[in-house]
């Protein structure tokens, strides 16, 4: 698990390659398998369990993907450097 002292919690994010990743975090149930597959990216609010960004860079773009489908209810969204949504 890592561990975070992040004083600015993110939602969204963009990536050195112009992706951008946002998590809606009034969809998110907090299951928490973003963080077990992308945990260089992804980790969950020690207050809510909600799931928030720690690096965007931090994960290869097909690990944030993957992460992005492990999601029980879609709640994180990924846009190609264009602003085209990717996923889902």
């Amino acid at each position: 698990m890592v561990q975070v002292n992040n004083t600015e919690d993110k939602s969204e994010a963009v990536r050195q390659d112009g992706h951008t990743i946002t998590v809606d975090l009034d969809k998110c149930i907090s299951a928490g398998p973003c963080s077990i597959v992308a945990p260089l990216t992804f980790y969950l609010r020690d207050s809510d369990g909600k799931a928030l960004i720690l690096d965007p860079n931090g994960d290869t773009l097909e690990k944030v993907k993957e992460a992005a489908r492990s999601c029980p209810i879609l709640a994180i969204f990924i846009k190609d450097s264009s602003g085209k949504q990717i996923f889902p």
